[in-house]
């Protein structure tokens, strides 16, 4: 994809992290001087107008992916853009899925990207949707096509990303099938997305399973690089609301939640998805703590 972000304005709000992190809601001295003329800033809790300390992974194209040195992607356009609106430097420090919500609960961010809506972790954190998406699966061309239904998926080996909630309801899916006397799904977990890409390359899985927003992006822009023609395969399944993370209670999860739909009402967000292929995953409303099934 031979999009460029606006890096001037970017670089300014998202550092990536090359040192050690500091606590949360705060960055130190080293954090941009906040913008207090910026249309949200008031709304900003005092303890998080030195700095907001955020995660997510940086290898989940089109959301955040690394090109040219630099990060690029869905998801740091939309934080440079959020943080124009609150007038808050946003410091962003890349992890592997399985360490972001770890990290969140020792404190060190202050919300992550790239989660999922769940019920379960409704119990435990503040969740902010602003994205819809599902899982559907992708295999090489010269294996057969998988079929519409989930019970097309047993016997199958398939590939999956190490501590995701489909990886969960894949297993779940997997328990099912040998109850009713078919093959077990075997699931292979990898820790990233770029792996599973080359586990189906070389014939270690038969499928793998990711968003439909990447897999997309992936047929559209990438599959060159793993040297294999592609197709998207099977059913899609766990269609849901797709978000930020916080702590639970987290004083600062309102006011991004009404910067975000501060973008939503002046197009600013519908245009950053649009850019990035993902206008199918444009939501209606940014909502705390939404109703799931």
């Amino acid at each position: 994809m031979k999009r460029k972000l606006a890096m001037a304005g970017l670089t300014a709000v998202l550092l990536m992290a090359t040192a050690a992190c500091g606590s949360s809601g705060s960055s130190g001295s080293s954090a941009a001087p906040a913008d207090t003329s910026a249309p949200l800033y008031s709304s900003v809790p005092e303890k998080f107008r030195d700095g907001i300390t955020v995660s997510l992974q940086t290898n989940q194209p089109p959301l955040s992916f690394q090109k040219d040195g630099q990060t690029v992607g869905e998801d740091p356009e939309l934080l440079a853009e959020l943080s124009k609106v609150l007038g808050i430097h946003i410091k962003v420090e890349p992890a592997a899925f399985e360490s972001m919500l770890l990290g969140l609960d020792q404190g060190k961010y202050d919300f992550v990207l790239q989660t999922d809506i769940t019920a379960a972790r409704a119990a435990k954190y503040t969740q902010l949707s602003q994205f819809k998406d599902g899982y559907t699966f992708l295999a090489t061309k010269d294996n057969p096509d998988i079929g519409s239904s989930e019970s097309d998926l047993c016997g199958l080996t398939i590939g999956t990303q190490s501590g995701a909630n489909y990886t969960a309801y894949l297993q779940k899916l997997s328990t099912k099938c040998t109850s009713e006397g078919k093959g077990a799904i075997v699931l292979v977990a990898l820790p990233d997305v770029p792996s599973l890409y080359l586990a189906a390359a070389s014939g270690r899985i038969k499928a793998l399973s990711a968003p439909v927003s990447t897999l997309g992006y992936f047929i559209q822009s990438d599959q060159d690089k793993v040297g294999k023609e592609w197709k998207l395969t099977g059913p899609t399944y766990l269609q849901s609301k797709v978000g930020w993370t916080f702590p639970k209670n987290s004083e600062l999860a309102p006011a991004v939640e009404k910067a975000l739909n501060k973008m939503i009402a002046d197009g600013s967000y519908q245009k950053i998805l649009t850019k990035w292929g993902l206008q199918g995953n444009i939501a209606d409303k940014a909502e705390l703590n939404p109703s799931v099934n």
